[in-house]
Protein backbone atom coordinates (compact mmCIF):
# COMPACT_ATOMS: atom_id res chain seq x y z
CA UNK A 1 0.00 0.00 0.00
CA UNK A 2 2.93 2.44 0.94
CA UNK A 3 4.44 1.80 -2.58
CA UNK A 4 1.04 2.16 -4.39
CA UNK A 5 0.47 5.84 -2.61
CA UNK A 6 3.99 7.21 -3.98
CA UNK A 7 2.67 8.72 -6.48
CA UNK A 8 0.03 10.94 -4.57
CA UNK A 9 0.96 14.03 -2.25
CA UNK A 10 -1.32 15.81 0.33
CA UNK A 11 -2.85 14.12 2.88
CA UNK A 12 -1.06 11.22 1.95
CA UNK A 13 2.14 12.49 2.46
CA UNK A 14 0.81 12.13 6.39
CA UNK A 15 -0.52 8.72 5.96
CA UNK A 16 1.65 6.82 4.57
CA UNK A 17 4.59 6.52 7.13
CA UNK A 18 1.45 4.95 9.31
CA UNK A 19 1.03 2.06 6.84
CA UNK A 20 3.37 -0.15 8.36
CA UNK A 21 1.28 -3.64 9.05
CA UNK A 22 -0.76 -4.52 6.24
CA UNK A 23 -2.93 -6.54 8.51
CA UNK A 24 -4.60 -3.39 9.30
CA UNK A 25 -5.07 -1.80 5.89
CA UNK A 26 -8.45 -2.85 4.47
CA UNK A 27 -8.28 -4.15 0.63
CA UNK A 28 -12.01 -3.92 -0.02
CA UNK A 29 -13.53 -5.86 -3.56
CA UNK A 30 -16.01 -3.40 -5.14
CA UNK A 31 -18.87 -5.34 -7.34
CA UNK A 32 -21.47 -3.93 -9.51
CA UNK A 33 -24.80 -4.41 -8.88
CA UNK A 34 -27.76 -3.38 -11.06
CA UNK A 35 -31.50 -4.83 -10.93
CA UNK A 36 -32.49 -5.19 -14.55
CA UNK A 37 -35.89 -6.43 -13.67
CA UNK A 38 -38.92 -4.43 -11.63
CA UNK A 39 -37.71 -2.63 -8.71
CA UNK A 40 -41.42 -2.74 -7.17
CA UNK A 41 -43.92 -5.58 -5.78
CA UNK A 42 -47.11 -4.51 -5.10
CA UNK A 43 -46.61 -1.47 -2.95
CA UNK A 44 -42.98 -2.16 -1.98
CA UNK A 45 -40.98 -0.23 -3.93
CA UNK A 46 -37.06 -0.24 -3.78
CA UNK A 47 -34.29 2.68 -4.48
CA UNK A 48 -30.59 3.32 -4.45
CA UNK A 49 -28.17 0.14 -3.16
CA UNK A 50 -31.00 -1.87 -3.15
CA UNK A 51 -31.32 -2.24 -6.86
CA UNK A 52 -28.24 -0.45 -8.09
CA UNK A 53 -24.35 0.18 -6.79
CA UNK A 54 -21.49 -0.03 -8.28
CA UNK A 55 -17.61 1.37 -7.55
CA UNK A 56 -17.07 5.01 -5.82
CA UNK A 57 -15.25 5.94 -8.98
CA UNK A 58 -17.45 8.22 -10.02
CA UNK A 59 -18.39 9.48 -6.18
CA UNK A 60 -22.56 9.31 -8.16
CA UNK A 61 -23.81 6.48 -5.83
CA UNK A 62 -25.87 8.60 -3.29
CA UNK A 63 -26.81 11.07 -6.10
CA UNK A 64 -28.22 8.27 -7.71
CA UNK A 65 -30.25 7.50 -4.80
CA UNK A 66 -31.23 10.55 -3.99
CA UNK A 67 -32.72 11.05 -7.72
CA UNK A 68 -34.47 8.00 -7.45
CA UNK A 69 -36.61 9.37 -4.32
CA UNK A 70 -37.10 12.35 -6.23
CA UNK A 71 -38.05 10.73 -9.27
CA UNK A 72 -40.55 8.55 -7.17
CA UNK A 73 -41.82 11.46 -5.27
CA UNK A 74 -42.22 12.80 -8.49
CA UNK A 75 -44.42 10.45 -10.15
CA UNK A 76 -46.32 9.82 -6.72
CA UNK A 77 -47.33 13.16 -6.19
CA UNK A 78 -48.32 13.37 -9.35
CA UNK A 79 -51.20 10.97 -9.00
CA UNK A 80 -54.73 12.31 -9.17
CA UNK A 81 -56.25 9.65 -6.44
CA UNK A 82 -54.24 7.61 -4.95
CA UNK A 83 -57.24 4.52 -4.35
CA UNK A 84 -57.64 4.58 -8.22
CA UNK A 85 -54.36 5.26 -9.56
CA UNK A 86 -52.51 2.57 -11.37
CA UNK A 87 -50.06 2.40 -8.73
CA UNK A 88 -48.46 -0.58 -10.65
CA UNK A 89 -47.88 1.86 -13.47
CA UNK A 90 -46.60 4.75 -11.86
CA UNK A 91 -43.53 2.22 -10.36
CA UNK A 92 -43.54 0.49 -13.78
CA UNK A 93 -42.52 4.23 -14.65
CA UNK A 94 -39.93 4.48 -12.21
CA UNK A 95 -38.21 1.63 -13.21
CA UNK A 96 -38.38 2.85 -16.66
CA UNK A 97 -37.49 6.38 -16.27
CA UNK A 98 -34.34 5.34 -13.97
CA UNK A 99 -32.50 2.40 -15.79
CA UNK A 100 -30.61 3.67 -18.32
CA UNK A 101 -28.91 6.72 -16.08
CA UNK A 102 -28.51 4.39 -13.33
CA UNK A 103 -26.76 1.89 -16.04
CA UNK A 104 -25.26 4.74 -17.30
CA UNK A 105 -23.26 5.61 -13.93
CA UNK A 106 -22.89 2.11 -12.82
CA UNK A 107 -21.16 0.99 -16.42
CA UNK A 108 -19.16 4.11 -16.73
CA UNK A 109 -17.90 3.04 -12.27
CA UNK A 110 -16.84 -0.26 -13.22
CA UNK A 111 -15.25 0.88 -16.17
CA UNK A 112 -13.68 3.36 -14.34
CA UNK A 113 -12.75 0.82 -12.11
CA UNK A 114 -11.26 -1.55 -14.35
CA UNK A 115 -8.79 0.91 -15.99
CA UNK A 116 -7.42 1.34 -12.53
CA UNK A 117 -7.26 -2.73 -11.37
CA UNK A 118 -5.53 -3.09 -15.17
CA UNK A 119 -3.28 -0.01 -14.62
CA UNK A 120 -4.48 1.51 -18.22
CA UNK A 121 -2.26 4.64 -18.47
CA UNK A 122 -4.01 5.64 -21.63
CA UNK A 123 -7.77 5.08 -20.52
CA UNK A 124 -9.81 8.10 -22.26
CA UNK A 125 -10.69 8.73 -18.13
CA UNK A 126 -11.49 12.48 -19.60
CA UNK A 127 -13.66 11.20 -22.35
CA UNK A 128 -15.83 8.94 -20.14
CA UNK A 129 -16.42 11.52 -17.71
CA UNK A 130 -17.51 14.04 -19.90
CA UNK A 131 -19.59 12.16 -21.70
CA UNK A 132 -21.53 10.77 -18.21
CA UNK A 133 -21.44 14.18 -16.68
CA UNK A 134 -23.16 15.40 -19.72
CA UNK A 135 -26.03 13.15 -19.09
CA UNK A 136 -26.08 13.95 -15.52
CA UNK A 137 -25.70 17.27 -15.71
CA UNK A 138 -29.63 17.16 -16.98
CA UNK A 139 -32.44 16.74 -14.69
CA UNK A 140 -33.03 13.06 -14.19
Amino acid sequence: MRALSEGYGGAWDEIRPALTDPAVVNYTWFDRHLVEGPWHRGRVVLVGDAVHCCPPTLAQGAAMSLEDVLVLAELLTGLDDWASAPLDRTLTDYHARRLPRVRLVVDASVQLGQWLLDGVRDADVPGLMHRTMTVLKELP
